[in-house]
């Protein structure tokens, strides 16, 4: 039996600016992405089971407010069913995820996940397809998960599927937060379509300050245009903000739609003092110490 184990790792937005909407409802984006060291890990395994797609998962790290269903509406089977339809020869397949991403979190866990199963059956098969290739068939899935498909530090416009690596390295301690409920992405686009004031920002700023190592022209330009809808929809977003500047973060913001709060801190120190005070709280069950990847990590699997 053919087999591949991949990491299918979580992001954060620095910075996410809508910059329209298409006739079919789709909003426009300008956004900067960057992976970072928290992931799912997925197991691919081809079977004699011609055409069948199943999948099974647990949930280790996570706490999910509900349970993942493994039916036909996954992203992990919706990705093998699409690259199965365009390979050569089609086999059945097995997918076992081990859930550590939060559920509804902004972190773009479920698109990473369909990302990580084309890379994984498309090494199975002999890499038939190229990156940009996966990343073409993959825009029907979601608008991260082309980004996924490599990901790294990037610009990401369009509805997702324009990228741009940004040639820079993101040198900082990350913490992540999210409070225990989740945030469905629709009704963070909603809130900010009945109350579409925008407080700026520049991504390209952004991109400029990253390239020279400048947090605090970072947190200077940084937005992102849901975190108000965030912040509406869990009131606890910006008590966990205030802790982590309060603990001495360089900026601390919503990544995605929400909830989960991202901090950037010069110190392993500091970051672990907000760390301590968010749990001491309650605030959060799911928080991490991650620090930023370079693409690399994309192709990180224990294939056998």
């Amino acid at each position: 039996m053919k087999s591949v184990i991949e990491r299918a790792y979580a992001k954060i937005n620095i910075g996410l600016s809508i910059t329209g909407r298409r006739d079919d409802g789709y909003h426009l984006l300008s956004m900067v992405m960057q992976t970072v060291g928290l992931y799912d890990s997925i197991g691919i395994y081809r079977t004699n089971d011609r055409y069948e797609i199943s999948m099974d998962m647990d949930y280790a790290g996570s706490h999910p407010e509900e349970e993942i269903t493994c039916d036909e509406s996954n992203l992990c089977i919706r990705a093998a069913k699409l690259i199965c339809s365009l390979l050569p020869e089609s086999h059945g397949y097995y997918i076992h995820l081990t859930k550590n991403i939060p559920v509804a979190a902004g972190m773009a866990g479920g698109s990473s996940d369909a990302a990580a199963v084309l890379r994984g059956i498309n090494a199975i098969e002999g890499h038939i397809f190229s990156s940009d290739q996966l990343r073409a068939m993959s825009v029907s899935l979601g608008a991260d998960v082309p980004y996924c498909i490599d990901g790294g530090l990037c610009l990401c416009e369009g509805i997702g599927e324009k990228i741009t690596p940004i040639d820079a390295s993101l040198k900082t301690h990350i913490l992540l937060a999210k409070p225990p409920c989740g945030v469905s992405t629709p009704a963070a686009y909603k809130w900010f379509d009945c109350h579409p004031d925008s407080a700026g920002g520049d991504i390209n700023a952004v991109i400029d300050s990253i390239r020279k190592g400048d947090m605090k022209g970072i947190r200077d330009n940084i937005h992102n245009d849901l975190e108000d809808a965030a912040r509406h929809l869990v009131p606890s977003i910006p008590d966990i903000e205030e802790i982590m500047e309060e603990k001495g973060a360089i900026l601390s913001r919503v990544t995605g739609s929400g909830p989960t709060v991202f901090g950037f801190f010069s110190s392993e120190e500091d970051r672990s003092a907000a760390s301590s005070e968010i749990k001491s709280k309650g605030l959060c069950t799911d928080i991490f110490s991650v620090e930023a990847l370079t693409p690399d990590y994309a192709h990180e699997a224990e294939r056998k």
